[in-house]
């Protein structure tokens, strides 16, 4: 047995040993003793996406004097992040000039860098290096500051979002843009101003999620030149809610056309009925006349029965013409528009008070939003929305859609 290791022993020393060993020259760069000597230094002091990036290499002639060597192989490294798919340009000496832009190869390690979080939310420090592709990396002395979001950028875009979104919350208060569909109500308030129509939950969704998404889309573009960021889950949220919309206009036109059919209905209806009592009104005037004439008389009897039938019918109508203008009177009152009681009441409201399902829809949206802003800037890319949460908040919407068929408030 003893004799068996000793000779694995000597087998690995003399055969695979020296196999590995030469394995790790020939994969080794070219120029080996002349690597060790190279250091990065830098030449420019801040590091930024879709800026130039100057590096000095020491030594770097001396490297590309040997056969085989070449400055497109060098790999640059920041934050201990290989940037595949830049291609240096040599300037004078040992200087490397790199345009920072980002590709299919470096997508995925600038995302990673860029939102790597650290202690100030515009910059940090990171090391920056070059190397090979197998992961060697030369010694460097540089430190950049690296600009993860340009500050005037940021303000400019703050300032353009708050701005639009100020706006918007004017034009929603002025006018009906996320409010129901529908004629105002009438009347006027307290302060003597016209009542207005409610706002609509299913348009002030549509309003939330447009701007989530359009802020999003454009703080990624900003950060990481990325304009395609949207996401199969993200185009599903927004069509959930546009969906939601179009579900809730369509439920709104439909209860309209419907009222507004049987409105006339009861209208053709009681105007036959007034015709017929107009008739029926002449016909019992005559016959009171042919009783009053002749009392007494056989066919007078005759007179006084159709008479009484004649004010039967009569009576009849006239029951029909009074529950005609009821149904009538009914329908104009569904049909005039629900006076606003304040936004927050509005889209929790409906004929009821205070309704859980559109409660649901409320809380889900502002959950979704949070988590969605939560991981655009966590991870500088639009959120993969998972097909469950998809369901749940298509339940949700249908939900409200399924609840507001009885309803007349959007």
């Amino acid at each position: 047995m003893g004799t068996n290791i000793a000779g694995y022993r000597k087998f690995l020393f003399r055969c695979i040993l020296p196999a590995v060993w030469l394995l790790a020259v020939v994969a080794a760069p070219a120029g080996g003793a002349e690597m060790k000597t190279m250091k990065v230094q830098k030449v420019t002091e801040e590091l930024a996406l879709r800026h130039p990036l100057m590096l000095k290499v020491t030594n770097l002639q001396e490297w590309l004097g040997q056969e085989g060597n070449d400055f497109s192989r060098l790999v640059l490294y920041i934050d201990g992040m290989a940037f595949r798919g830049l291609t240096p340009a040599l300037m004078e000496g040992d200087t490397l000039l790199y345009d920072l832009q980002r590709n299919d190869e470096n997508k995925e390690a600038w995302t990673a860098v860029l939102s790597r979080k650290r202690g100030n939310f515009f910059f940090s420090y990171v090391p920056v290096s070059l190397g090979f592709e197998n992961g060697v990396q030369l010694p460097s002395e540089a430190k950049l500051r690296f600009i993860r979001i340009n500050p005037k950028g940021f303000r400019v875009f703050g300032s353009i979002c708050l701005v639009t979104i100020v706006l918007f919350f004017v034009l929603a208060w002025r006018s009906d843009i996320i409010r129901d569909t529908g004629p105002q109500p009438e009347g006027v308030d307290s302060y003597g101003k016209p009542y207005r129509k409610t706002y609509s939950l299913a348009r002030t969704q549509m309003a939330f999620w447009f701007f989530t998404i359009i802020i999003g889309y454009v703080f990624i573009w900003m950060v990481t030149s990325d304009f395609s960021s949207l996401t199969p889950g993200v185009i599903g949220l927004m069509g959930i809610s546009a969906v939601t919309g179009v579900g809730a206009a369509v439920v709104d036109s439909s209860k309209r056309s419907e009222q507004q059919n049987q409105r006339r209905l009861f209208d053709e209806k009681k105007k036959r009925s007034e015709v017929e009592a107009e008739k029926l009104i002449s016909e019992i005037s005559a016959l009171e006349a042919a009783v009053a004439a002749a009392p007494g008389v056989l066919k007078a009897e005759e007179q006084r029965a159709l008479l009484a039938a004649k004010q039967a019918a009569l009576a009849a109508n006239q029951k029909e013409i009074a529950q005609a203008r009821k149904k009538i009177g009914e329908i104009d009152t569904a049909e005039k528009s629900g006076v606003s009681q304040g936004f927050l009441k509005d889209i929790l409201s409906d004929d009821d008070g205070v309704s859980f399902h559109r409660f649901q829809i409320s809380v889900w949206t502002i959950v979704l939003i949070i988590i969605f802003l939560g991981r655009v800037y966590d991870t500088l890319g639009m959120p993969t929305v998972d097909s469950a949460l998809l369901a749940v908040m298509g339940i949700s919407n249908v939900t409200y859609i399924g609840f507001k068929l009885p309803d007349q408030q959007g």
